[in-house]
């Protein structure tokens, strides 16, 4: 009982420090991206970033096989019913880097960290425009780099659903032969349920598990029978939602 009500002022004042403690790290990622080209020193700017913001609330991450990670370029594909499924995500999953709906990138300096980070813009209205993003983005996974989308599209009210899937993250992993990690996120919900905006609300932890899936593998389909890609990976993904 305690610990519930220490956790009412706990969630307002990380609340007011999270702006802050972003502001403070997208100006190190503008600063980091200017001055160097050094990935691993922008990786290590995205995991202080996030790690503190559960650390801050509260928030434990469990992962549970990570080793089913392949090797090189991939696109993890997850269930997204949370704001903190970004963050656990970010700070536990290695790097990567997610697609993020284009209003964001309006935000000043978080906006800006956003695109020098090489957060791909995702503008959900606009069919032609996220398709021609991910064919730029295809020569980066080439080259080893890794994305997260979401196939839902957007945040969903709970993450007891599996919501049906959009076609993008499948043709883009069609197109640049790439392999799709489904991720399966539990807890999120909880600490931030979406059209809430204090975390972890009346509790002192939570826990947010992340449950990496084997990898499907994109040499399989081409884009004709993408509806079947979709389906061997909400195959995968189902039993976490029964």
């Amino acid at each position: 009982m305690i610990l519930k009500l220490l956790s009412y002022p706990r969630s307002i004042l990380a609340t007011i420090l999270l702006p802050i403690h972003t502001a403070f790290c997208s100006l190190l990622m503008i600063i980091a991206t200017l001055l160097l080209n050094n990935r691993p020193l922008e990786d290590q700017i995205v995991y202080y970033w996030t790690r503190v913001i559960c650390w801050m609330f509260g928030v434990k991450v469990q992962v549970v096989g990570l080793e089913n990670r392949p090797k090189g370029g991939f696109i993890y594909v997850f269930n997204h019913s949370s704001f903190f499924d970004i963050f656990a995500m970010a700070a536990y999953l290695g790097s990567f880097r997610f697609g993020a709906k284009i209003e964001l990138f309006k935000i000043p300096v978080f906006g800006w960290a956003m695109r020098r980070a090489g957060i791909l813009p995702i503008a959900r209205e606009k069919r032609e425009e996220v398709f021609r993003v991910y064919k730029e983005a295809e020569t980066r996974i080439k080259a080893g780099e890794r994305f997260a989308l979401s196939p839902e599209g957007t945040r969903q009210d709970n993450d007891k659903v599996l919501a049906p899937f959009k076609a993008g993250p499948f043709v883009f992993a069609i197109n640049a032969h790439a392999p799709l990690v489904p991720v399966v996120v539990k807890g999120a919900a909880d600490v931030m349920p979406k059209g809430h905006f204090v975390p972890n609300w009346g509790r002192w932890t939570s826990t947010i598990t992340l449950h990496v899936l084997p990898a499907v593998d994109s040499e399989s389909f081409t884009t004709a029978d993408r509806p079947k890609f979709q389906e061997a990976v909400r195959r995968l993904m189902e039993p976490y939602f029964l």
